[in-house]
């Protein structure tokens, strides 16, 4: 399967949704195809000059803006997660990526597991005094992949997040979350300083989108 690429220093996750700003004439035509044709295509993390092996297909969300020199404020949202075989560079227009889909190990999800990670989220997160995320319930993850809800949220590096992308066993992404967040829960003391860490790094959620 071909589907043109977006490196980006970013990890998009599947369901999640994240504000670009289009800019270069390639990405602008990417982007234009992807709403005509309501297509989509790929997202993949790139620093120093390095490509990721594993990115996250993506569909144009929301236009937000549109600027007379043809460039966009939108977001997009994260579908399906890739490994790329193949990738060919073009000086002219976008790269395009030879990929196939990659699914996740069928498993039940340890409760327990799952548990714990909505607890110490919560506990973290209701520290924060001028940033506060709303509090998850189970309830409220029934329709979400839980470790992607909770990946955008928990202040990863670009690095953390790819190696939780690149994991196929949602039980495994749990326990390296709630690994992170026992780690970080000792710094709740100092909240207004570790605010920036609970950010929602950049992703929005569907109720951010006006």
């Amino acid at each position: 399967m071909k589907i043109g690429l977006f490196p980006l220093n970013l990890v998009l996750f599947p369901e999640s949704i994240y504000p670009l700003h289009i800019f270069e004439d390639r990405y602008k035509l990417l982007v234009n195809e992807s709403i005509e044709y309501k297509s989509k295509f790929g997202i993949i993390f790139s620093t120093d000059n390095t490509l990721a092996h594993f990115g996250c297909t993506a569909k144009v969300h929301e236009i937000i803006k549109k600027y007379p020199d043809g460039k966009l404020d939108l977001s997009v949202i994260g579908h399906e997660k890739f490994k790329l075989n193949r990738y060919e560079e073009s000086e002219d227009t976008y790269a395009i990526g030879e990929i196939e889909l990659i699914s996740d190990v069928v498993e039940p999800i340890e409760d327990n597991l799952l548990n714990d990670c909505i607890e110490l989220f919560n506990f973290i997160t209701n520290k924060i005094p001028v940033f506060r995320v709303q509090k998850t319930k189970k309830e409220d993850l029934i329709d979400k992949t839980a470790s992607y809800y909770f990946a955008q949220k928990v202040g990863l590096i670009g690095k953390q997040k790819q190696h939780l992308l690149e994991m196929n066993s949602e039980n495994e992404r749990l326990a390296f979350l709630k690994e992170h967040l026992e780690r970080i829960k000792p710094s709740v003391s100092k909240a207004i300083e570790i605010e920036k860490i609970i950010r929602n790094d950049g992703y929005l959620s569907p109720g951010d989108i006006k």
